[in-house]
């Protein structure tokens, strides 16, 4: 019997989707149509969160000492896994000057990518 084709992960599908909305909407994440309007604060924001987050904080092999948190249900703990309460401003400040192994995004993403990445991370 022939073996059953492989599903595509969460984060390929998510990927997938998210690209097929920027063709779709026939602009690029960050910027406006003819018309001025963008795409949904929640859809940008997974595009960022995938570009620039699920690679260490969905991945389950990393080889690392210490493994970034899983960030499903972030707002709704009552802290972050630092003991920092869990709100949008230190998320923000997490995500622009980095902790322990994860980086400074400071130079990587504007106010506007942060700002639907804070909201993206709210769905989860």
């Amino acid at each position: 019997m022939p073996a059953a084709p492989k599903r595509p992960t969460r984060g390929v599908t998510l990927a997938a989707l998210c690209a097929l909305g920027f063709f779709i909407a026939g602009c690029e994440p960050n910027s406006g149509g003819a018309s001025g309007d963008r795409l949904p604060a929640v859809t940008v924001g997974s595009a960022v969160y995938l570009q620039n987050c699920s690679v260490c904080h969905d991945a389950d092999s990393l080889e690392l000492a210490k493994k970034p948190p899983k960030l499903a249900g972030l707002f709704n703990m009552k802290t972050l896994p630092s003991g920092a309460p869990a709100t949008d401003d230190q998320v923000r400040k997490t995500i622009l000057d980095g902790r322990g192994i994860m980086p400074p995004f400071r130079q990587t993403l504007d106010a506007q990518q942060v700002n639907d990445l804070l909201k993206y991370l709210h769905t989860r």
